[in-house]
Formats: C-alpha cells, sequence, structure tokens
C-alpha cells in the first residue's frame, strides 16, 4: 500500500526536479553568444576550425577555434554559438584581418562578436 502512494510521488518529485534542470540548461544555452565584451583583439587569422559539440541533451553548439596572430603573439580565440536552424557559418578565412571583442578565461579569448577590419 505504501509502495503504491510513494513510487508515484518520486517519480513525479523527479520529473519536476529535471524539467526545470532542462530549463535553466535551455536558458544558459540561448545565452552562449552573448558576452559581455570586455576586451578587443585585432590581428591576422592563421588557423580556423569549426566543430559541432553536444550542450546537453538535444542541445548543440557550434565552436569555432580561431588561431589569431596579434602583433608579436598567437592568441586562441574561441567562438561559442548555440545550433539552431538558421545558424550559418561566418565568412572567415585564414589570412583575413579581423576585430574580436569578448573577455579573457586564462591564456583563451572567448569571442562576443568577430568583424573584419
Amino acid at each position: 500500500m505504501v509502495t503504491a502512494i510513494v513510487i508515484p510521488i518520486l517519480i513525479l518529485y523527479f520529473y519536476l526536479i529535471t524539467k526545470k534542470e532542462k530549463a535553466k540548461q535551455r536558458q544558459k544555452w540561448e545565452m552562449l553568444d552573448k558576452l559581455m565584451l570586455e576586451a578587443r583583439i585585432q590581428g591576422t587569422i592563421t588557423a580556423l576550425s569549426t566543430v559541432k559539440k553536444r550542450y546537453y541533451h538535444e542541445m548543440y553548439m557550434m565552436v569555432t577555434t580561431i588561431q589569431l596572430q596579434s602583433n608579436d603573439r598567437t592568441v586562441s580565440v574561441v567562438l561559442r554559438q548555440p545550433f539552431t536552424q538558421d545558424w550559418k557559418e561566418m565568412n572567415l578565412r585564414p589570412g583575413n584581418a579581423v576585430l574580436v571583442e569578448g573577455q579573457w578565461e586564462k591564456d583563451i579569448f572567448i569571442a562576443g562578436s568577430i568583424k573584419e577590419s
């Protein structure tokens, strides 16, 4: 008798927790490319690669890694974007001069916007 009451309550409890977690992850996923633009780097692209990665269950993100030659050093720049139906690859090629705005995370520059200069 007790199990007939306890098991449905447990299932409902874990369902609600999972639903809340999924909503929180979806909100974070939608805000992937919305960063505080604290710093700028200008340079020339030396290498470029784009990879599709799983973010959370059925949500994916596109991670573009750029090696940027800026003055006297090479900087790794990472651009994270939510992968949706209307996602389009950026028109960037090695040799292009770009202006990147974003923020630093240790030795990697996380891009919020990339503009050709």
